[in-house]
């Protein structure tokens, strides 16, 4: 079961004057078909999900354990539009894929039942939130290998194949948070069953409380961490909810631009952190563990290392997910479920190529009544006419201007094409979809992608990456920039913004958007910078 809920007009607050009872919305009640009056703790087995705008309440009652009582935050690397709550009998109950104590062992008795009634009554079923749908789906998920390469260098390595034993361990390093960060791949398969600091940093990792700390442990019930500059401030500052180990194992980012992160999930971000601690300020940072009585770690420590911004090492995970960020690998498919990472925004043209079909009706669904779809159709002189399109087909690519912000939308029950993605074009101009992440744009001015104010840009020397999902433009050497024109179904005024190659700088400073220097080459960067006073953007 899939319920898509908008949680953002979600609060706390009681619909009965003069009740100052904190009272969370009631998001659903999941419980056997055997009468339509739900409440508290009957009928049983029963599971209550709450919301209150930045937390989800999790509850389980009438099974052999006792009610979890779980509350998950939902920080800033959640979509509160777009929130995705699924139960299955092989994860339990996940919120957008992050798994929680209401495992699928603890919900056996709910998954004995064939037939389920889901409701939102108790608490008198106040909901102030959107249902965006609610629905079974098809549990048959794409098989897609993302794979990632390394990039980048290690600055200093503090701890290399560590085992912690029980006692306190701790390293000082010099950081220079604007072109550095803290990376640390952390084993947890020799951990005991108490609780433990795994990983502390900051000023003074071996107390709690000093005002620059972060500090994260493994407990008997799953793992905490806490933004210690501030941790009674009820404002995310104290996350329960969130980590999840893959295969024992947890990657720990901290970076002044991504913020606190596990396992690509931010737990706190640099706002965040920025808000509550002055730890970006930091010249010397401490990192170990210690912090408290008989909380040290056993984990094994990989690798704990200060290293240069871009650093990531190469990776290689099976899932459902066609990610941006990665190289996907995948066979032909039939009747699956597939996710797409990354982001489309109404504000302008995004190019878009997927390995399977969408119709209107799911473009409509998924992107917005009204959005536009067109598709490189011919090439009239130095003019690139570009064709509507009501559907759009495996592997072609297109530019999109959606009715609404995507945020990393789920299709069901598609067909993917192992075929390579298709190139569309004539007369040596072409658009080329992507279906990964690709490292060789080539930066001799016959490789254009398509980027912020709907201008074609060319690679910077150097900078060859773009992301996936995407299309490439290819033309001739030696090209006009200036006389190159691209019109959408006939209506040249329509699509003036297309007119524009813009040349990216290769050298002089560039600064990121607060004024922060970053350095005088665009490798490794992605986003709009400035330099020369101009903005840049770098795919």
């Amino acid at each position: 079961m899939q319920v898509v809920v908008d949680v953002t007009a979600c609060n706390n607050q009681s619909e009965t004057s003069g009740d100052t009872t904190l009272r969370p919305d009631d998001i659903f009640d999941l419980c056997p078909q055997t009468t339509s009056d739900v409440d508290w703790n009957s009928p049983t087995p029963i599971v209550h999900v709450y919301c209150d705008g930045t937390t989800v309440s999790l509850h389980g009652l009438g099974f052999v354990s006792d009610n979890p009582n779980q509350q998950f935050t939902l920080g800033s690397s959640y979509d509160k539009t777009n929130i995705t709550i699924e139960i299955d009998n092989e994860k339990g109950l996940t919120i957008d894929g992050n798994s929680t104590r209401l495992t699928a062992t603890f919900l056996t008795a709910l998954f004995n039942k064939s037939n389920l009634t889901i409701a939102s009554q108790e608490g008198n079923g106040r909901m102030a939130g959107t249902y965006k749908s609610i629905k079974v789906v098809s549990k048959n998920k794409a098989v897609i290998t993302n794979k990632s390469w390394d990039e980048g260098s290690i600055v200093n390595s503090l701890y290399t194949n560590y085992q912690g034993n029980g006692t306190k361990f701790e390293k000082e390093t010099a950081i220079d948070w604007t072109n550095q960060k803290v990376v640390a791949e952390i084993d947890i398969s020799t951990c005991g069953t108490g609780t433990e600091d795994l990983f502390s940093i900051g000023n003074e990792v071996t107390v709690f409380d000093g005002g620059n700390n972060i500090h994260m442990y493994k407990t008997s019930g799953g793992f905490s961490a806490y933004l210690a500059g501030n941790p009674a401030s009820g404002d995310g500052t104290a996350v329960t909810s969130g980590i999840v180990p893959d295969r024992n194992i947890l990657r720990v980012e901290l970076s002044s631009e991504n913020g606190f992160v596990v396992n690509d999930t931010v737990v706190f971000s640099k706002e965040k952190i920025n808000k509550y601690s002055t730890i970006f300020s930091l010249s010397t940072i401490k990192v170990g563990s210690g912090e408290g009585t008989n909380q040290e770690s056993r984990a094994k420590y990989n690798y704990i290392s200060v290293a240069t911004k871009d650093y990531q090492t190469a990776t290689e995970k099976s899932s459902n997910v066609l990610n941006e960020v990665t190289i996907n690998e995948f066979v032909a498919q039939s009747n699956v479920d597939v996710q797409l990472k990354r982001t489309l925004t109404p504000t302008q043209w995004n190019t878009f190529c997927v390995p399977f079909a969408i119709s209107a009706d799911v473009i409509a669904e998924k992107f917005g009544a009204g959005t536009l779809v067109y598709t490189f159709g011919s090439m009239n002189g130095n003019v690139m006419n570009f064709v509507a399109s009501t559907t759009i087909e495996a592997g072609k690519p297109y530019i999109v201007k959606p009715a609404n912000t995507v945020v990393n939308p789920t299709f069901t029950g598609v067909n993917i094409v192992a075929s390579d993605p298709v190139k569309s074009g004539e007369n040596g101009f072409f658009m080329q979809g992507t279906y990964g992440a690709k490292t060789d744009l080539l930066d001799d001015g016959t490789n254009l992608f398509l980027g912020e104010g709907n201008k074609f840009y060319k690679p910077a020397k150097g900078s060859t990456k773009m992301k996936g999902m995407r299309a490439f433009f290819i033309v001739p050497q030696g090209t006009n920039f200036a006389a190159l024109r691209a019109n959408i179904d006939g209506a040249t005024t329509a699509i003036d913004e297309l007119t524009t190659v813009v040349e990216q700088p290769t050298d002089n400073r560039i600064y990121n958007l607060q004024g922060q220097f970053v350095g005088t080459s665009f490798e490794g960067l992605h986003g709009v910078y400035v330099q020369n006073g101009k903005k840049v953007l770098v795919k």
